[in-house]
């Protein structure tokens, strides 16, 4: 059976790498098709298919007739979702964050070795919106692992936005320059048992009732679902106003919690 290419597959290649942190690794990769890559997908969500080598190409996946994705003799590469961190229109680069977690995992590995001219497979980008553009304030939540998005969503708020954004982090190094309205506050928190105890303070703060409040929430899986039941049952954000999405759970694999994370983005809690 004929095989179509997917038009969301195709290869990015290393241009260069830049240290953002002794955790953030910033790589700039050339895609050999720029489509559907523009400022407005600073912060979308992306799949990136790493090689068995890191001086080899992975694999890229095909449709049948049916639409169905097809993959070479059946061998589905190692996949993570990451995040569009910006694209550079005039120099055709593709910015990516990776965090470069203590023990290293296969993407974390990756990115710490890459050089110029290695190769990944990138398909996207996609996801559902990360902000409400109508709402009067913005808050939003996460840890290392949703850096590039809210860094990518603070550039896209208008100039004179008003809200909050509350960063965890494991160590005071691991803090970077973040571009927002002078409106938005930033609370850089070390990891610690209070982080959802000072945000939950701070909600207390806010008129809900008079402005429409957008919230941005991504992290860990726990944490996600903790403080969105927050947002829904105690505070009624409307689910058009509320991006809660687990980017990891604490001891799984992105290919064990895959369903799981699919199952907690789409209750109502």
């Amino acid at each position: 059976m004929a095989l179509i290419p997917s038009p969301a597959a195709r290869y990015i290649t290393v241009h260069h790498t830049q240290r953002l942190s002794s955790s953030l690794h910033r790589v700039y990769f050339r895609p050999e098709d720029c489509s559907g890559l523009s400022a407005e997908h600073h912060g979308a969500h992306i799949k990136l298919f790493f090689p068995d080598q890191i001086s080899h190409r992975p694999l890229l996946p095909s449709r049948n007739a049916q639409g169905k994705i097809i993959w070479p003799e059946g061998k589905k590469p190692v996949t993570r979702t990451y995040t569009v961190r910006q694209f550079l229109a005039e120099e055709q680069l593709l910015a990516i964050d990776f965090v470069l977690h203590p023990t290293f995992g296969i993407a974390a590995d990756w990115a710490r070795h890459a050089q110029p001219g290695h190769v990944l497979g990138l398909a996207g980008p996609g996801g559902q919106a990360r902000f409400h553009p109508n709402a009067e304030y913005w808050i939003l939540v996460g840890d290392l692992s949703a850096l590039a998005m809210i860094a990518a969503t603070l550039e896209q708020l208008p100039t004179d936005a008003k809200g909050q954004v509350w960063l965890e982090i494991n160590a005071p190094h691991e803090q970077i320059d973040l571009l927002h309205p002078t409106g938005v506050e930033v609370h850089w928190q070390i990891t610690n048992a209070d982080f959802n105890e000072k945000i939950k303070t701070s909600l207390q703060q806010l008129n809900w009732d008079t402005q429409q409040i957008s919230v941005t929430l991504a992290g860990e899986n726990a944490r996600v679902i903790a403080l969105r039941k927050i947002f829904r049952q105690q505070y009624h954000v409307p689910k058009s106003y509320l991006y809660a999405v687990p980017y990891w759970k604490q001891g799984e694999t992105e290919e064990n919690y895959h369903q799981q994370r699919h199952h907690v983005m789409d209750t109502d809690d």
